[in-house]
């Protein structure tokens, strides 16, 4: 049995929908390569791609921006931290959107 390889959702996209991956690389280069927007260094911008990809749960996008960003100059550690954040930041969400919940409960005799 032999492995294929599986599309990434890129090339799905382009298959699918060419407009649309055409307009989606346009827009990622008008941030990741814009000469005017070079505030952050494209190595932070792909660690924060890395956190994002990690906090929505996408497996794909956190291994290829993490393949990016070694790329770019990211260390090993840059990137797990940058995961380790995102789990952080994404556990923070979550107390913050349990708050109320948790409020009313402290206020009522729920046992």
């Amino acid at each position: 049995m032999t492995d294929a390889v599986q599309p990434n959702p890129m090339e799905i996209m382009r298959a699918a929908a060419p407009e649309g991956a055409r307009t989606y690389l346009e827009h990622r280069a008008a941030i990741m390569d814009n000469p005017e927007l070079q505030a952050v260094p494209l190595k932070y911008k792909l660690l924060v791609g890395i956190g994002v990809a990690a906090a929505l749960q996408s497996s794909t996008c956190t291994v290829q921006w993490a393949k990016q960003a070694a790329q770019a100059g990211a260390a090993k550690g840059e990137i797990v931290e940058a995961i380790l954040v995102s789990r952080l930041m994404k556990a923070a969400t979550v107390n913050d959107a349990a708050a109320d919940a948790l409020q009313w409960l402290q206020e009522q005799s729920v046992k």
